[in-house]
């Protein structure tokens, strides 16, 4: 691997402490290095030298503090008997402590913003002071005992606390800086744990980044040197591999809540944060050396990369967040790109150059928002950044996630994801009152990610038919909120074949989908091509007494959409409110998004609607506003209780009507098996056979003796094979290829293979792969 160099590399080195990455300082630090600290951070918040009052988006992100800032002064309670700061944020109610310290911190911050019409404003100061004296007379002090979320006084109100006291240090007295302090050292006494007077848990991820990011900054306020170390060192830990539970996976994969795919929440929260203090310790006696930072630099091309189409975080890995009014794709988007933007100044120039790159892409083709609308100054700063660079395109390929069931398929101009759950991922997470109707993202929900920038931004979450989701094969049997249980309650299904494999961009993926809540069962296989997906479902039983629908398309045409559908050459269902069924339909076509195509004939179910719901449906926090949106929704119908049903279809994104038609005659693709034993297809242009073996089954010349995934590509007198354990609990996976004569090649360490007679066995030693794809080539 190319080494990259860290730009903040000091002098510190390693020695053993809570890990064998903790580091020690190379000699004592000196006040100055600390107020050199303060002062860094305090320009991270306030935009600092970049800063530019008389440039248009500087001078609108300015404006947007102080309207923020005076619709917070007319909520203040000025009464010398308050039981508040803010009269909304009711200190017995969860979570104003956290609500209120974030409002405290953003008066603070236009404080000390020159440009702002309260720079240094005398009254405004008074009124940050005494916010900060009552919160602590009244409820955030060593007497408290936290109640409510734990995150909004661990968390929530140490980080915008600690913040606050950095940008006013040299006007609070040191005393009430100290009881501020012990306020904080109360409620996170160690960065490393949660929970402190509860039940001590190790806090991990994200949770781990912003508890270290409020005791790194909360030290600077008393110049504390160990606690700086000690938290500083806290970090280590969230940069390195893991093989279960919260964390990076080294296939890009990251996890949250022990069993959650969380890349663009959370993730996003710990790069973000991380990226921050990486930046405050830069050059400093402090500074991270840890070798395995590697590791984090690693994730922005394995990890986030993969999940942004055109600045659109994929729902797929945004968990609860999919249910907030106020935090669509795009918001998380944004937030990655300006983690991205923010670790970019910490590595080499040629790294950086490409990230850089392609966050200009992702600018340059988001056409839904923009990035400064709504700004910070910081972030303002970020997206100034870079101009003169040249914008990246998104590039083609496969990405398996197999450490949390997800895969993303891109080709030029769309890209495919697909979101599936098994024993190590759940269906979905619910809690707080969030997305607790999400039970059927994970039943191999399928999003397309196109030209339409704003296909899931646009009220899709509080409008859709969420027992039609796209992709997903369910059983109509209705569900409550939450159904399966909250948080750590909600277990994962007991499947393990969830997975797939990959070669040269091409893959094989799987699902054996156990429905939630139901006794539902299916094996659901997508095999990802150059031109389009094909989707195959077989072994589909149910017992519920309820239909069961495998769902094609369920398309947000938004407010006003009329897209053509056209079926066989028909033009189908043009009204709203119509419905339709066609028996035996080859293809059909929906304008502005695809073609698909049904190699067997399907009877198809067709809907055009208007649906209106409200965020309140989803996230008992959001708005109770009605909202409409046009749908366009194409499903197979496989009846009550079928037993070993089928279906398949071919995706191909972007194609035109006449595309679609010549595809329905002459696919380039050959469906070879479809059961509940074996997936196949054989795609004739690039000589590639893609399987998925449920059980040992024989398909043409490959032969499993085990349950495995496998991708054979012929060029020449070349064979490539790649071989997977989508279980990712087997040590040997045996595949026998019944041609003669040939010969290895080239194979990865763990393949073995011996002659049969005629046939050939492999055996691939997959222990430790987690799911990863191994590789043969063969020499006829």
């Amino acid at each position: 691997m190319k080494r990259r160099t860290f730009l903040a590399a000091g002098t510190a080195t390693a020695t053993a402490a809570m890990t064998e990455l903790t580091m020690k300082l190379p000699a004592a630090a000196a006040p100055a290095d600390f107020a050199s600290l303060r002062a860094k951070w305090a320009a991270g918040l306030t935009g600092g030298a970049a800063l530019e009052p008389t440039d248009p988006d500087y001078a609108a992100a300015l404006t947007r503090l102080d309207t923020a800032v005076r619709a917070s002064l007319a909520k203040l309670d000025r009464t010398a008997t308050r039981m508040l700061v803010f009269s909304d944020y009711p200190l017995t109610a969860d979570p104003s402590v956290a609500n209120t310290y974030v409002r405290l911190e953003q008066l603070a911050t236009a404080w000390a913003t020159p440009g702002s019409q309260y720079y240094e404003d005398p009254a405004l100061l008074a009124d940050v002071q005494a916010g900060l004296e009552s919160m602590d007379q009244l409820i955030y002090n060593p007497t408290t005992k936290e109640f409510g979320n734990w995150w909004s006084w661990e968390i929530g109100g140490t980080r915008p606390l600690a913040s606050t006291m950095v940008l006013l240090y040299d006007v609070l007295p040191p005393a009430a800086r100290e009881r501020y302090c012990a306020a904080i050292d109360h409620f996170v006494p160690d960065p490393y744990w949660m929970f402190p007077t509860e039940r001590r848990v190790l806090s991990t991820g994200a949770n781990r980044v912003d508890l270290c990011q409020a005791i790194i900054v909360r030290a600077l306020v008393t110049e504390d040197e160990a606690m700086l170390t000690h938290a500083r060192d806290g970090l280590s830990d969230t940069w390195q591999y893991v093989t279960s539970g919260d964390g990076f996976y080294r296939d890009g994969s990251f996890v949250q809540h022990t069993w959650v795919a969380y890349t663009g929440t959370y993730g996003h929260v710990l790069l973000s944060g991380i990226g921050k203090l990486l930046a405050l310790l830069a050059n400093s006696p402090w500074a991270v050396t840890d070798p395995k930072r590697e590791i984090l630099f690693d994730s922005v091309a394995k990890a986030y990369l993969p999940v942004v189409h055109d600045l659109r975080m994929m729902d797929f890995v945004r968990g609860r967040a999919v249910s907030r009014h106020n935090a669509s794709d795009h918001n998380d988007g944004y937030t990655a790109a300006e983690a991205i933007l923010r670790l970019a100044a910490g590595v080499d120039s040629t790294l950086a150059t490409q990230w850089r790159s392609a966050v200009a892409g992702w600018l340059q083709r988001d056409t839904f928002g923009s990035m400064l609308s709504g700004a910070t100054i910081p972030r303002v700063s970020l997206v100034k950044s870079l101009q003169g660079v040249t914008p990246a395109p998104e590039r083609d390929g496969h990405t398996l996630f197999a450490g949390m069931d997800r895969s993303v398929h891109r080709r030029s101009g769309w890209a495919y994801s697909i979101s599936m759950a098994s024993r190590r991922i759940a269906y979905y997470e619910s809690g707080n009152g969030e997305n607790e109707q999400g039970y059927h993202t994970g039943s191999g929900m399928t999003y397309l990610y196109d030209h339409d920038n704003g296909q899931y931004a646009d009220a899709f979450w509080p409008t859709v038919d969420r027992y039609r989701l796209p992709g997903i094969t369910v059983d109509k049997l209705p569900l409550p909120p939450k159904a399966g249980g909250e948080w750590g309650a909600a277990r994962p299904p007991t499947a393990t074949w969830v997975g797939g494999s990959t070669l040269d961009g091409y893959a094989a993926v799987g699902q054996d989908l156990e429905g939630p809540v139901s006794p539902m069962r299916a094996k659901k296989s997508w095999f990802c091509l150059d031109e389009y997906v094909v989707a195959l479902g077989a072994g589909i039983t149910g017992t519920s007494g309820h239909p069961v629908e495998t769902v094609v398309e369920n398309r947000n045409l938004h407010s006003a959409g009329t897209n053509a559908l056209t079926v066989d050459g028909l033009t189908r269902v043009p009204q709203l409110g119509d419905t339709d069924s066609v028996s035996r339909a080859r293809w059909a076509h929906l304008e502005g998004v695809g073609g698909y195509v049904f190699p067997s004939g399907s009877d198809l179910q067709l809907r055009r609607e208007a649906r209106t719901g409200s965020w309140r449906d989803i996230n008992t926090g959001g708005p109770t506003t009605s909202i409409t949106r046009r749908y366009l929704t194409m499903w197979l119908n496989h009846g009550t209780d079928p037993t070993a049903a089928t279906y398949s279809y071919l995706l191909a994104p972007g194609a035109s009507a006449a595309r679609t038609k010549q595809l329905s005659q002459a696919p380039g693709v050959l469906v070879l098996r479809n059961t509940a034993k074996a997936q196949a297809v054989l795609h004739l242009p690039q000589a590639l056979t893609l399987v998925n073996f449920w059980l040992p089954d024989r398909v043409a010349d490959l032969e499993a003796a085990t349950p495995c995934s496998v991708i054979r590509r012929i060029r020449g007198r070349e064979i490539q094979l790649a071989i997977s354990d989508p279980t990712q609990l087997a040590t040997t996976v045996r595949l026998y290829v019944h041609l003669p004569s040939l010969r290895v090649a080239d194979a990865d360490t763990g393949i073995t293979t011996r002659r049969t007679g005629r046939s050939t066995e492999v055996i691939v030693d997959v222990t430790g792969a987690a799911g990863a794809s191994r590789y043969l080539t063969f020499r006829i």
